[in-house]
C-alpha cells in the first residue's frame, strides 16, 4: 500500500487560493475546463546550477514541465491565462 500525499487526504481543493504542492499532482487532480488562472514558477534545471541559495531548489526537467503545461492547457476555461 502506498502511503497517500496530504493532498490525497484532503479530497479537496480551496477555490481562489495559493494551492501548495507539487505541480502536476495538484493539475491531473483538477477538472477540464475549471480554472481561470494558472500561475506556475518552475525550477529550471539549470537555474540550480547557477544560483546559490540558502534554501533548497527542486529543479524540473523539461519533460516535467511540459508535462505542467499539457496539464494547464486541459483544465483552463477558454480565455483564461497562464502565468510562467
Amino acid at each position: 500500500m502506498t502511503q497517500k500525499t496530504e493532498l490525497e487526504k484532503a479530497g479537496e481543493y480551496s477555490l481562489n487560493t495559493k494551492q501548495p504542492g507539487e505541480a502536476l499532482e495538484l493539475l491531473t487532480n483538477l477538472e477540464n475546463n475549471s480554472a481561470s488562472l494558472v500561475f506556475l514558477d518552475p525550477q529550471y534545471e539549470t537555474v540550480r546550477n547557477v544560483l546559490r541559495t540558502d534554501y533548497p531548489l527542486h529543479s524540473q526537467s523539461d519533460y516535467q514541465i511540459l508535462k505542467i503545461l499539457e496539464q494547464a492547457e486541459r483544465i483552463l476555461k477558454p480565455s483564461a491565462f497562464c502565468l510562467l
